[in-house]
């Protein structure tokens, strides 16, 4: 067989080969090795990178066909806990069970998988970990937190992806430490602070040095000139909202906002739902709130992130509420 009556059955191989990996990373159990895997196998060639894509798109259109999605999917548990129906119908749509499963699988979120394959260093609900850069500088993640590292001899660029971040920037004047998030950037020259970007809110706080807040900006381009720009020194903090610049400085108490890095979460006179919602970071479940709960009740309270739900409850206790907890799905606050 010459070569080109080989192409059709290589470009069949791949594309088989590219299913497979749609069905394995939607599965809900992907190790950090399959995800290494995945990667070098996706940046072997071009044919892969595109053969992915295109299954990719697809399980997104069976979506839509299914009237679930105009687009990217939110995140949603496994198909088995909602129900057979919409299985019969993907079956019939793309015919055979092994489609079958794979249109399963994927109902979970293509956001979700996309940050974690285009991120280096990923924590799970409730891990936290110190990840050595390339140049010695230091990033501590925080819960369900996602970073991406580019590293240049001009630019060293970390991409907060998701989530919360140390970090202790080891100083080099001939090469930018430059934290992108949600359309900003955070430049620093040995100092450490902290990156969190939740919900579309960019939040940067200084715990030692000076660090420069611009925005909206490019994450690579060293000359951009952005419309926003803030200068934070020590125990200072400013926040952004995705394509906004920065706001002004604001003083904070450091000890309060990087409790997370000695195992507490600190509130002093937060909102009840914000107060939530922060502990809702470390635990698997979605936390629910009764509607007519008060959402912005102040509370000052001290917890341990390694006993979120315990907090949960306490916090809920001193708003005569209860907590009730259906494991690996939902937390009630009635």
């Amino acid at each position: 067989m010459d070569e080109p009556d080989k192409r059709p059955d290589i470009d069949r191989r791949i594309a088989l080969d590219a299913r497979d990996w749609i069905v394995r990373l939607t599965s809900g159990n992907v190790s950090d090795m399959d995800l290494q895997r995945f990667k070098a196998w996706r940046d072997r060639s071009p044919d892969h990178s595109q053969a992915f894509e295109r299954e990719r798109m697809f399980w997104q259109q069976l979506q839509v066909l299914d009237g679930e999605s105009d687009g990217m999917p939110p995140f949603r548990p496994p198909l088995r806990h909602r129900g057979h129906g919409l299985i019969s119908r993907r079956s019939f749509l793309i015919g055979g069970g092994v489609a079958a499963a794979a249109a399963a699988a994927a109902v979970v979120a293509v956001p979700r998988l996309q940050l974690m394959w285009n991120a280096d260093f990923t924590t799970a609900v409730g891990e936290q970990a110190e990840i050595p850069l390339p140049d010695g500088s230091v990033a501590t993640l925080n819960t369900d937190t996602a970073i991406a590292v580019d590293f240049t001899p001009q630019l060293r660029l970390v991409t907060l992806l998701k989530g919360e971040v140390e970090f202790k920037v080891r100083p080099d004047p001939s090469s930018l430490f430059r934290v992108a998030a949600l359309g900003g950037n955070s430049d620093a020259l040995g100092t450490t602070f902290s990156a969190k970007a939740i919900e579309g809110v960019a939040t940067i706080t200084v715990r030692e040095g000076h660090v420069r807040v611009t925005g909206p900006a490019t994450p690579t381009d060293l000359n951009e000139m952005a419309a926003g720009k803030v200068e934070l020194v020590t125990s200072e903090q400013t926040s952004y909202v995705a394509g906004e610049g920065p706001l002004p400085a604001s003083a904070v108490d450091t000890d309060v906002v990087m409790a997370w890095r000695y195992g507490r979460v600190i509130f002093e006179g937060k909102p009840f739902s914000a107060a939530i919602a922060e502990l809702g970071r470390y635990v698997p479940e979605r936390i629910v709130l009764r509607p007519g709960v008060g959402p912005n009740v102040p509370v000052s309270a001290i917890f341990s992130t390694r006993d979120a739900f315990d907090a949960v409850q306490a916090l809920a206790k001193t708003q005569g509420l209860v907590a009730r907890r259906i494991p690996g799905v939902v937390i009630l606050v009635t």
